[in-house]
């Protein structure tokens, strides 16, 4: 036989067992029967390794099909088998402790929805939410006003639900001023000097010039029925048989109009003018389509909303309503930050869509969508919703943003219950945001308060070091940190969201513990996740446990999505005003520019702490500087070279007055300490920190790295080098964001186990 018969003759004979129902490991042989050699790729590492070892999906997440290829190798001659592999999602073992009360109210003579799903408590102690089956349905019309009880099981089980119902006359919904404190001064603040940040920006700029626009527009295109001009096909999860093609056009669009407003780059406005105008010719050649209606726009046709409807899993259809968010987040970014009226007029067909597809199904029905694992991922498209009711005044907009209450997110959340453990934590981040947009155009308050309490949940007991959140994609359990360390921690998207938020809620309340988080994240995650070129790749995960080092995409994920936003978004929040304060929250090089006022900040990248603000104002205002938690309270404030006594307000803020008409210099050192941050479970292991900054330590090792370090002699141990470079032992740190393609650790082990803490490391909880 020749080389390639022998090849062939051993991929024919390859056999693997039942793949249809998988359920335990599987046996992959790496030798042929005819002396071959064969080797394995694997299309979802975290539920079949290339070793055959099988993870099944957690119940409730459906049962996944996974491609395994073989490549049969003999002589110089290679072959490859695909093997389209079942794993069934794990039975329903949940035992039931307690269920949390259903405590509700309805208005008499109205249409009333319990909540499709409560939190419960597992016998493991695990607190989750999970779905209810009522006997009623879950609908009802109560015409006493009076007490009602209702009943029902935790689905899946025998387990009883006991709903409450106070029905009364009237029922309004609780208000909350929705008025903001303050507005951020993005569209007029702009980066500055030499930092990692003005790198990064440049990096992503360089990248979007180079970007093929028709290849942007394929999907979109195609799809259409219209002339791909020869244009290249997208790749990765927008490749023409992905059915997640079109999500990073969308944030492809978001990308220029972020980078016109930072730069103000005409280049990059012209080509975001130019997506616009096609994007509109195809959604005008949809409308002609069969089976198309009216203001549909996607890099496919109808065919996976139909499916969702049917309850159909990922991966048949991939989150539809996910992608059109993307494209509705990039059309209304392109109206609002490069002017681009175009952008409001397709995602005003395209919202009115929206409406009419969704508003004519059971209540029932969306519930059980929005509940589906990935399938159901709908991202921020109640904030897109709000957002363009801000804009249209539609009312058929606002009714559509309300289509996406989740109640599995929302209800446990309303009763202020941290259940988010077994939640996919990006499916669920952007949801949020929503809720913000729709307190935004509402003034409901129940919005504002699930936002608030998921805010404080997050960042007080599900976050690591470098203010990044979830592992394999997933919340856990409150504070369950050092056991979760692995490759696959902190997904980017996460934090990107996690940012959004936090940007939202400061506006309404002013505190410096959410810039506190958004500076952890910003300089030690988001920064951290770019390649260190004009490549337009990002990370996915970013790797907390030792022995890995980071990956960057640039094949369409969702994080890569991210990452051609997240660059151009380092201005945005450093400072924020109303009409009696300027706040400045953020220390980096910058510039905040309008008609009656000019703030230029310096900073020293290898000197955080030492901060520089030349102010000139034709108005009369305090000038608020955040006191960052990593000072512990240690600072200076000088006032034209004259040294000045300033507290710090409630609010976390220095206050600062003087005739800003002058230029006026304020030069302000903040002490800047190392920090030891232990986990909050596994208190043995800690990360270190220089002010601001997560320290990482260069190393190949694929164990721990155990350092003598202790809280009482940081000082002493670390020795400080040139720049942001450090020695512990020998052992040399330096920022997270500084490291590429390197080896590092970020946690090490040190000495003493101590009891398990709560809390997590946000707001000052941190030793050191």
């Amino acid at each position: 036989m020749t080389d390639l018969q022998i090849a062939e003759k051993d991929r024919d004979a390859l056999y693997i067992g039942n793949i249809r129902t998988v359920e335990f490991d599987l046996e992959l042989p790496t030798k042929g029967d005819n002396g071959s050699t064969i080797t394995w790729e694997t299309g979802h590492d975290r539920i079949i390794s290339v070793d055959g070892k099988v993870t099944r999906p957690k119940y409730g997440m459906g049962s996944r099909t996974v491609p395994m290829t073989a490549t049969v190798r003999y002589g110089e001659v290679e072959v490859k088998r695909v093997f389209e592999v079942r794993v069934l999602e794990e039975e329903n073992k949940i035992q039931v402790e307690k269920v949390y009360p259903v405590r509700v109210q309805a208005q008499k003579g109205q249409k009333f929805y319990l909540p499709t799903a409560t939190a419960i408590v597992t016998k493991e102690g695990r607190t989750i939410p999970h779905l209810i089956e009522w006997d009623n349905g879950g609908e009802a019309v109560y015409e006493t006003a009076g007490t009602v009880k209702e009943h029902g099981v935790i689905a899946g089980t025998k387990f009883d639900v006991d709903g409450e119902v106070e029905v009364v006359e009237h029922l309004t919904a609780a208000e909350k001023d929705r008025t903001p404190a303050v507005h951020d001064a993005a569209a007029d603040a702009y980066l500055s000097g030499e930092s990692f940040f003005t790198r990064a920006q440049k990096w992503s700029e360089d990248f979007l010039l180079s970007v093929n626009d028709d290849q942007m527009l394929y999907n979109f295109r195609s799809a259409s029925g219209l002339d791909t001009k020869d244009a290249p096909e997208m790749i990765g999860w927008d490749a023409p048989e992905c059915n997640l093609k079109g999500h990073t056009t969308g944030h492809y669009l978001s990308g220029l109009a972020l980078c016109y407003r930072a730069t103000g780059n005409e280049k990059i406005r012209e080509k975001a003018v130019y997506m616009c105008e096609s994007l509109k010719e195809c959604q005008d050649a949809f409308a002609k389509m069969d089976g198309i209606h009216e203001g549909f726009l996607s890099g496919y046709d109808e065919k996976q909303f139909d499916l969702l409807e049917q309850y159909v899993r990922y991966p048949e259809i991939w989150a539809p309503y996910y992608t059109l968010h993307k494209i509705f987040a990039g059309l209304l970014d392109c109206y609002e930050f490069a002017n681009i009226a175009c952008g409001l007029t397709i995602a005003d067909k395209l919202g009115d869509w929206v409406y009419n597809r969704l508003s004519r199904l059971p209540h029932k029905t969306l519930m059980k969508m929005w509940s589906l694992y990935i399938a159901g991922e709908f991202g921020g498209m109640n904030e897109a919703m709000s957002r363009l009711y801000g804009i249209t005044g539609k009312e058929n907009h606002l009714k559509a943003a309300r289509l996406f209450d989740n109640d599995k997110l929302f209800f446990p959340l309303e009763q202020k219950i941290d259940a988010l453990d077994t939640m996919h934590a990006n499916q669920h981040i952007p949801q949020i945001i929503g809720c913000m947009k729709l307190f935004e155009v509402t003034g409901e308050k129940k919005y504002y308060d699930i936002a608030e309490f998921f805010w404080e949940s997050v960042t007080g007991h599900h976050i690591y070091t470098i203010g990044g959140t979830g592992e394999g994609e997933m919340f856990h359990g409150a504070d369950e940190i050092g056991r979760l360390l692995s490759k696959n921690t902190a997904e980017s998207c996460a934090s990107y969201n996690m940012l959004k938020l936090t940007k939202e809620l400061f506006s309404y309340q002013p505190d410096s513990r959410y810039m506190d988080y958004y500076e952890r994240t910003m300089f030690n995650h988001i920064a951290s996740s770019c390649e260190h070129a004009p490549t337009g790749a990002s990370t996915y995960f970013m790797p907390l446990a030792p022995g890995f080092h980071k990956e960057f995409d640039d094949e369409n994920s969702c994080c890569h999505g991210t990452g051609l936003e997240n660059h151009f978004k380092y201005a945005e929040s450093i400072y924020f005003q109303n009409d009696k304060n300027v706040y400045v929250n953020l220390f980096v090089s910058s510039v905040l520019e309008e008609e009656e006022l000019k703030i230029v900040q310096e900073e020293k990248e290898d000197a955080p702490g030492e901060v520089t603000l030349k102010v000139q104002g034709s108005r009369a205002f305090t000038l608020k500087v955040r006191v960052p938690y990593w000072c512990r309270g240690s600072y200076q404030v000088w006032v034209n070279g004259s040294e000045q006594s300033v507290e710090t307000g409630a609010d976390g803020y220095l206050n600062l007055n003087a005739d800003w008409k002058e230029e006026t210099t304020v030069t302000i050192h903040f002490a800047c300490h190392y920090t030891l941050e232990r986990t909050p479970d596994v208190r043995d292991t800690a990360s270190l920190l220089y002010g601001p900054y997560v320290l990482a330590a260069l190393t190949e090792e694929k164990d721990y790295l155990h350092l003598p370090l202790k809280e009482e002699t940081l000082e002493e141990q670390v020795t400080k080098e040139e720049g942001l470079n450090f020695t512990v032992e020998g052992v040399h740190f330096v920022p997270l964001c500084s490291i590429c393609r390197e080896g590092y650790q970020v946690y090490v082990k040190i000495p003493g186990k101590f009891e398990k803490m709560t809390g997590g490391i946000n707001h000052g909880n941190s030793i050191s």
